[in-house]
């Protein structure tokens, strides 16, 4: 399991480098490491953890939306 933590992270890590490139790809590494984090967190009992991951993947499909509005 955890070798999946350590994958996840990396992805979150590539979407914030991509964040700073300006690259609205950023948005669908955070909603894939978000969804991930979100199952490890529920396999670990992190209830309030998994919920800050909901409201993340949120911002991160809000990020998306606005990135495709605006170009």
């Amino acid at each position: 399991m955890q070798i999946i933590s350590w994958i996840t992270t990396a992805i979150c890590l590539l979407g914030t480098i991509l964040n700073v490139k300006k690259l609205n790809t950023c948005f669908y590494l955070w909603l894939i490491g978000n969804i991930l984090w979100l199952c490890i967190d529920i396999y670990n009992g992190l209830w309030s953890r998994a919920i800050l991951d909901i409201v993340q993947g949120v911002l991160a499909v809000w990020g998306i939306m606005e990135w495709r509005k605006n170009k």
